[in-house]
């Protein structure tokens, strides 16, 4: 096979022209596949240490119209940030021109939505519906940037479902500014690496399409380049990359360092909120909240790369700002009463750390780190409903960089525990006639899982309603009543309180009810059986679930035989659930431990029994008889 592959590539022909040559595909190649890339180029050349050229190529055979809908065919561009030329060439299955679109047929809008206020952001994009499929693309894109201090990453996989058969990645040499490389599981997908005195080549053969793993996290598994410079710039400032002390040390002078005053007329309004005999975290707390009152989030995405803050006058101002903005606004308050802290820049959103390795821009928020009786009080300064010092699953446990005045630091962000991460759920249900039942339950959740909740109190009645039926969508025609909620900030504590009625929930004949145990926290979700895993998986954030029902048996009914207690332990959790019955009254007890952790691939179906006897378990009815 690999043999017959390589004939095949040594007779293709590429050339950007009117026609192309189609190389065979294999059915192998087509298995999993919306997409063939046959061939890529890609070239970067750093000029300078404030001049970067990248060119890109490729062909790539569209099998259907999901393939089309993963193809980028768009590039972004600011001031700092050219196109020098794009194009698309369309050809039909057997490789014939049948139609081309150059710079001047691309659209050209602005690269954010409506929520971002200011934006020199801009966006070239092709505006194509393919009549059918197959169809080849062709698309050439040049651009030219300032701006080096960005990790530049390359990886011959960028969709999946779409086969590789070619793709090389060119650096040209600069002597005078040389990159430095990390490279990340090249010898594991046969990339190869040819070096000469002018340039450095990466180049692989025949990538096969890769289907969607659950729990995957594709940034580890994937083949990558990553360089960077030792010296590089940020919209024209000179930034020393050797490390991150001397990156932050420089960022702090260039872009906070005369941005942290505020004006006279909030310092007044501060001084009436906050009191001279206020301790430490008290002025904190307090500072927090009149950020919170008196901003609002936007997004701004003008300026230097979008590191720069607007400047506290116009947040003062107009009482608005993004991320970065409202950070150092909060850190400008907190420095008028002598309070240290520090801008921190760290990835928001799905937990995830930057390669402390790799002095490079790698992220995409900002939030405020206050030091505290030897460690850090972390503030998310976007929200005008956190809790003081809570960050929830978007900036948790993952590493962070604080930029001081003497330099960056990288730290860790607070660290939710699975025995923080806790829901308890009480019940207690009536049986009715007819397969109805009815009754009351209090649900606390605290840690990551307040994440989940805490916002319910901001739905409107019918929000909240909706979002009810869609929790327990296994409950038929659920009606609730008596909603309460409970937000203890301090604690990160979130408690619901509801009467409930639900029809059609038990099995009745003329002598028994077959009825569910568990009424509510139903861990249904069993993960997909692969027949042959390739990737590693994650569990990110462990909880605890403590469940306790307690139903009332009609008077004329008994149980004869209880379920037996359960106990499973393996590496990813626990599982434990035991039935008491006594004066009428059945008691249903459980408790699902999940560990978090990385797992090899090998340990996936393991896992994956241990979620399917857990949703059988939790589908557990008991037989009620008439006595």
């Amino acid at each position: 096979m690999k043999n017959k592959f390589l004939l095949i590539f040594l007779a293709m022909n590429f050339i950007f022209s009117q026609n192309i040559k189609i190389p065979i595909i294999t059915p192998e190649q087509k298995e999993n596949a919306n997409t063939i890339k046959i061939i890529q180029n890609k070239i970067i050349e750093y000029k300078s240490f404030d001049k970067v050229i990248k060119n890109n190529k490729y062909i790539v055979l569209v099998l259907n119209e999901s393939g089309f809908n993963s193809i980028d065919l768009s590039e972004n561009y600011d001031k700092s940030n050219k196109i020098k030329k794009i194009n698309v060439i369309l050809y039909n299955s057997s490789g014939e021109k049948i139609k081309s679109f150059n710079k001047s047929d691309f659209n050209d809008r602005s690269l954010f939505d409506d929520s971002t206020i200011f934006s020199d952001s801009r966006v070239l994009f092709l505006d194509y519906k393919p009549l059918s499929f197959p169809l080849i693309i062709e698309y050439e894109c040049e651009t030219e940037s300032v701006n080096t201090a960005f990790l530049n990453t390359w990886s011959p996989i960028s969709n999946l479902h779409e086969t590789i058969l070619e793709s090389k990645l060119e650096i040209i040499k600069n002597e005078t500014y040389p990159l430095k490389f990390k490279v990340q599981k090249i010898h594991e997908y046969n990339i190869e690496k040819i070096e000469t005195p002018k340039n450095i080549v990466y180049s692989v053969r025949n990538i096969l399409a890769i289907k969607p793993e659950a729990y995957a996290d594709y940034s580890k598994e994937f083949p990558m380049v990553k360089m960077f410079l030792e010296k590089a710039s940020l919209e024209g400032y000179e930034l020393n990359m050797k490390s991150w002390k001397e990156f932050g040390k420089m960022y702090y002078d260039y872009f906070i360092k005369n941005n942290s005053t505020i004006s006279e007329k909030t310092k007044v309004k501060l001084d009436n909120i906050i009191s001279i005999n206020d301790t430490k975290l008290e002025k904190i707390k307090k500072i927090y909240k009149y950020v919170q009152d008196n901003t609002r989030y936007i997004s701004v995405q003008v300026g230097i790369g979008g590191w720069k803050p607007m400047e506290v006058s116009d947040v003062e101002k107009y009482g608005y700002g993004d991320c970065k903005a409202l950070s150092n606004f909060t850190r400008s308050l907190l420095k008028a009463y002598d309070i240290e802290s520090y801008y921190t820049v760290i990835y928001g959103g799905e937990k995830k750390s930057f390669d402390e390795e790799i002095i490079a821009k790698q992220s995409n928020h900002v939030i405020v780190s206050v030091p505290y009786n030897d460690d850090y009080i972390f503030l998310e300064c976007t929200s005008q409903t956190n809790p003081f010092g809570y960050l929830g699953d978007f900036t948790s446990n993952r590493n962070a960089l604080i930029i001081k005045p003497d330099g960056a630091e990288v730290v860790n962000t607070t660290y939710y525990k699975k025995e923080q991460n806790t829901q308890e759920t009480q019940s207690k249900v009536t049986i009715l006639q007819n397969g109805s039942v009815k009754g009351n339950t209090k649900i606390i959740s605290k840690g990551i899982q307040y994440n989940n909740v805490s916002g319910l109190e901001k739905f409107n009645t019918k929000e909240k309603l909706e979002y009810y039926k869609n929790h327990f969508s296994h409950l038929n025609n659920l009606s609730i009543s008596e909603l309460k909620f409970s937000n203890d900030k301090e604690t990160f504590s979130f408690e619901e309180q509801f009467n409930f009625e639900t029809e059609n929930y038990y099995e009745n004949t003329l002598n028994s009810i077959i009825l569910p145990l568990n009424v509510f926290n139903r861990f249904t979700n069993v993960p997909y059986k692969y027949r042959n895993k390739k990737f590693s998986f994650e569990i990110d954030y462990g909880f605890i679930d403590s469940d306790q029902i307690e139903i009332i048996v009609p008077s004329n009914y008994v149980v004869k035989q209880l379920p037996e207690s359960m106990n499973i332990k393996e590496k990813f959790g626990e599982y434990s659930s035991k039935v008491i019955f006594e004066n009428n009254v059945l008691v249903y007890k459980r408790e699902l431990i999940m560990n978090e952790g990385f797992f090899s691939k090998e340990e996936y179906e393991s896992f994956r029994k241990f979620r399917e006897q857990i949703s059988k378990l939790d589908n557990l009815k008991i037989l009620l008889e008439v006595k």
